[in-house]
């Protein structure tokens, strides 16, 4: 089974692409050219010796340019794709336009490759966001996927525009769009810096620590998409992918958990001092041409109370069950950010 995997520079789809492999799929990744990913891949040379073990299945590397399906068409990447699993996007930008530039049109792109190649692979799947659905209204009532989306700010709109490109798209790839709840794990930087507070006793609450999310944890994720592409039953559904619903005050306590490191000072961040940073952000952004970790766009998402989903269909549906607890996992996420020198 061959899979063409986006996004595989990210914790995300690179994680996806070794779980393909140990499982024994062919794993094309496309790389984006221009990328430090892409140039990384064109100078690199194999590793001497043989590893004692290695992955079933084989690794190809294409770089192509995601923005162009007739450079994408003309590449013959995708042929004879089992599942293309779609995972690459933005997650930061300056403006409402780069985000569709980065969610949109690269969607657009491969779909309208696969038509103009007369490649039908068994299933597209796009990875998502709850920020496309926006945030549930109450603690008791999180979102479903029946629920009319309502994304607020750009990064959710652009990636509900993704969803509708793929769901109208005229090629008749049969498709599924997953939206993760918060994603963390070995990898991931949005979570690193309440580690990075924690180390220093320091627990600093985005708005309020009661405030609740939906969590999964990158292992438990990666296993959902596997899952889509493998269920025929899964072809033209949404589905929400998280594990638990925790507060920021719980994910502070596992993290103190997992660094043996306690509390000495915990804030809630007033939200006007939120919007301020935010605005500054964007200001150092338009100075520097580089997005900032804190910006106007993140601070927006961080506003809601309740980013809670309902994750029973992803259960009844696909079988998907919850491996990794809250403090394991982030017990792990500590232990990888220490030996890869983040902390």
């Amino acid at each position: 089974m061959i899979a063409v995997v986006t996004g595989t520079s990210g914790f995300i789809g690179s994680q996806l692409v070794d779980a393909l492999r140990w499982r024994g799929w062919t794993v094309r990744r496309l790389l984006r050219a221009g990328t430090p990913a892409a140039a990384a891949a064109a100078t690199a040379t194999p590793a001497a010796g043989t590893p004692r073990m290695a992955p079933l299945g084989a690794l190809e590397t294409h770089v192509v340019d995601l923005a162009r399906p007739d450079a994408l068409a003309a590449s013959g990447a995708l042929d004879d794709a089992t599942v293309v699993f779609h995972v690459g996007g933005v997650t930061k930008a300056q403006t409402d336009e780069a985000f569709r530039a980065g969610n949109v049109a690269p969607t657009r792109a491969l779909l309208d490759a696969l038509a103009a190649r007369g490649v039908r692979p068994r299933r597209f799947v796009l990875v998502s966001s709850q920020a496309a659905a926006g945030p549930a209204t109450a603690a008791d009532r999180p979102v479903t996927e029946d629920d009319p989306p309502q994304p607020f700010e750009a990064y959710g709109r652009s990636k509900l525009e993704a969803e509708t490109v793929v769901r109208e798209h005229g090629s008749g790839v049969p498709w599924t769009i997953v939206r993760p709840g918060a994603v963390y794990g070995p990898g991931d930087r949005d979570f690193l810096p309440v580690f990075q507070q924690v180390a220093h006793g320091v627990g600093v609450y985005p708005g309020r620590r009661d405030a609740r999310l939906s969590i999964v944890y990158l292992d438990d994720l990666v296993d959902a998409l596997i899952r889509v592409g493998a269920t025929p039953a899964a072809a033209e559904r949404t589905y929400f992918v998280a594990t638990e619903s925790v507060s920021w005050r719980d994910v502070y306590r596992a993290v103190s958990r997992a660094a043996r490191r306690p509390l000495d000072i915990e804030l809630d961040v007033p939200r006007w001092i939120l919007e301020a940073a935010g605005q500054a952000g964007d200001v150092l952004a338009r100075l520097t041409g580089r997005t900032m970790l804190v910006n106007a766009h993140k601070v927006a998402l961080g506003g809601p109370r309740w980013w809670l989903c309902d994750a029973t269909r992803a259960r009844e549906e696909l079988g998907f069950t919850s491996r990794v607890a809250l403090s394991d996992g982030m017990k792990r996420t500590f232990e990888w950010y220490k030996a890869k020198g983040w902390l």
